[in-house]
């Protein structure tokens, strides 16, 4: 075992040597040194920070009081309380703005978009918020409600909350080609100076079998 841990033998090597031969002080020291030693052990209950994530549900609450979380819910689960606890540094730092609200939707709807009123053409100091996360939507509303009421301008006002929806599926695409070939037809004029019609005496035209004129 390491000279530098922190136990009971460790304590005890730090009795000054005019101490040592007393019986008392030893007594006394040896007491001392082995409720050190369980004190040492219990130093990781003091890193807060680091252990949220392992505190019970009394120590949460506890903690939402000294850190002012106002939007504190006591009938909220451990896993939401704890949700709220870690968010709770960042949105007292930015109270007021665009960041805090989208910090909210980040911890309470998964994910999501805020919108302020220039950026859709609504009215001055309104915002909305999207998101696909349906299910947070309905499961979290009364904590993100809550926390919006904290974290956003006393000015602003929410249009809505609208949950987007996706649906993915297969588009099959056909195609025909036609392919044809045109030509033109042309005729040219004949020259009909030259053709004789043959005729009887009485200057009728002569026909054929077909009904055509005899020409020579």
């Amino acid at each position: 075992m390491s000279k530098y841990s922190l136990n009971a033998d460790n304590f005890l090597r730090t009795l000054p040597e005019v101490l040592q031969d007393d019986p008392r002080m030893q007594a006394l020291a040896s007491a001392i040194a082995s409720e050190l030693e369980t004190l040492a052990q219990k130093v990781q209950f003091a890193e807060i920070y680091t252990h949220i994530d392992d505190l019970d549900e009394t120590m949460l609450d506890a903690l939402a009081a000294d850190f002012k979380v106002d939007w504190w819910r006591p009938d909220a689960s451990v896993a939401e309380k704890r949700t709220a606890l870690k968010a709770s540094w960042y949105i007292h730092k930015h109270l007021g703005t665009k960041s805090a609200i989208e910090t909210a939707v980040a911890d309470y709807l998964g994910d999501g978009k805020v919108e302020e009123w220039f950026e859709y053409g609504g009215e001055p100091y309104h915002f909305r918020v999207s998101s696909k996360n349906n299910a947070s939507i309905v499961a979290q509303y009364d904590s993100f409600m809550a926390v919006l009421d904290v974290v956003k301008r006393c000015s602003a006002v929410l249009d809505h909350i609208s949950a987007q929806l996706a649906h993915s599926q297969k588009i099959y695409v056909g195609m025909a080609m036609k392919v044809a070939k045109t030509g033109a037809i042309t005729c040219e004029p004949v020259d009909v100076s030259d053709v004789t019609l043959l005729t009887d005496e009485n200057g009728v035209p002569l026909l054929d079998e077909s009904g055509n004129m005899l020409t020579t």
